[in-house]
């Protein structure tokens, strides 16, 4: 994972706390790089900026799609190929390079092109809330500039 984060960090963090949702840094979650609690993210310290980011994107759908009724409904492999999903995503609509990282982690918890297609739908949508979020500034220039 490679690349520059810039502001969308702190705005990734900033939606988090609109939501209710705290952000600790913790060594005792490794070898985790993050984990959601429901209503609270712990990342591992140490990460680069470009992993941090993408980990945190991750551990934020997990906090949207996951931690309601719909947990029952899922599996472990449809949560954790839905929520690295979505940090590839977003991940690559702010300009990071994550290689197969992605494509790796879902693989390591047996996710295939059947279950991402059937669960395309739910990927867009959160996709879409987080990265709305991240944008919301540029899309006000532009409309304040038409």
């Amino acid at each position: 994972m490679t690349g520059e984060v810039g502001t969308y960090h702190d705005r990734l963090v900033n939606f988090m706390q609109q939501r209710g949702i705290e952000l600790e840094y913790n060594e005792r979650i490794a070898p985790a790089q993050g984990i959601s609690y429901g209503g609270k993210i712990a990342l591992l310290p140490g990460q680069t900026k470009a992993e941090e980011f993408s980990t945190l994107v991750h551990e934020v759908s997990h906090e949207l799609l996951h931690k309601s009724d719909r947990r029952t409904m899922t599996t472990k492999t449809v949560r954790e190929t839905e929520a690295e999903s979505i940090a590839f995503i977003v991940s690559r609509a702010v300009g990071l390079n994550t290689s197969s990282a992605s494509a790796d982690y879902i693989a390591l918890y047996n996710g295939n092109a059947e279950l991402l297609t059937e669960s395309l739908a739910v990927i867009q949508q959160a996709s879409s809330t987080i990265l709305d979020a991240l944008f919301a500034e540029e899309a006000e220039a532009l409309a304040q500039a038409s």
